[in-house]
């Protein structure tokens, strides 16, 4: 019998995705995980590279400029207007804070964060994580998953801030304006935002799990550092400095969005999508 990855995910999610022109290399590796590890016949259906800022969230959150029919009713199509309208303030708000200034002297500087570099999504180390279904009191996904741990930029973070601050509370996160949460609930609470990239959620008694291989090529990559292979090279000669010594070099993040996740990984699909670098 065929295992299969059957995990019913929730709500909405706001996702960062890569530019997909320098994607190539790494969705190429994403189906042969795919593939090693059952395919479609085990739960294991293509979704594109994304960094998620928020999982499970809802789209009810009413605003004074985008209300409801009046009887506190949500209809699908309402509510997906209402994601749109709160993505497009995410945007807003990070162009607004990231914009130049001008100084009293006439001189131009940047707001935090100071890096006046494109947002990029920045691969640190390749993790193998075991999520059991009794994981965090029965919400774990029945999977293990190979990920990119994605560098914490001052740029991600102010995004994430952004959009948490923005939405509903998410799954993960609790409500960053409850006057009442405490200084120590607010650092737990930004500790749970550890950017990564899921490469494969394969089935935790799939035959390439159980006999090891997936950790092992997981632990194999990060110990060699392959990740950085599906890199472009022109994003590494970008980073280049004047001493001949390369930077951190990552892939452009390319668009700002908001997903269905509701249900098993076929059934997600893109409600709305902003370019980060479109004029609003």
């Amino acid at each position: 019998m065929t295992s299969k990855f059957s995990f019913k995910f929730s709500g909405f999610s706001v996702w960062l995705e890569p530019d997909p022109d320098q994607s190539s290399q790494m969705i190429s590796e994403m189906e042969y995980l795919r593939t090693k590890c059952g395919g479609s016949e085990a739960g294991q259906h293509t979704f594109i590279p994304h960094c998620t800022l928020l999982y499970n969230t809802s789209l009810d959150a009413n605003d004074g400029e985008q209300a409801d029919g009046g009887d506190g009713s949500w209809d699908k199509q309402t509510k997906q207007q209402q994601g749109e309208y709160m993505l497009r303030q995410c945007l807003e708000e990070y162009h607004k804070q990231t914009a130049d200034t001008t100084c009293n002297d006439g001189q131009h500087q940047k707001q935090q964060p100071n890096d006046d570099k494109q947002l990029q999504l920045i691969p640190t180390s390749q993790y193998y994580f075991p999520y059991p279904k009794t994981a965090d009191n029965g919400k774990g996904f029945g999977c293990c998953i190979s990920l990119l741990i994605l560098d914490t930029t001052p740029q991600l973070k102010l995004l994430h801030d952004i959009v948490r601050n923005r939405f509903p509370p998410d799954e993960r996160h609790g409500d960053s304006s409850d006057n009442d949460c405490d200084n120590s609930n607010r650092e737990a609470e930004e500790q749970r935002f550890r950017p990564h990239m899921a490469l494969i959620y394969a089935p935790e008694d799939q035959e390439n799990v159980t006999n090891g291989w997936l950790e092992k090529y997981t632990k194999q990559n990060e110990e060699e550092k392959l990740y950085e292979k599906w890199i472009p090279a022109k994003q590494k000669d970008q980073t280049i400095d004047d001493d001949g010594k390369e930077g951190a070099v990552g892939w452009n993040a390319k668009y700002l969005s908001l997903w269905s996740t509701e249900g098993t990984l076929d059934e997600w699909y893109p409600i709305f999508k902003l370019d980060l670098e479109a004029t609003l």
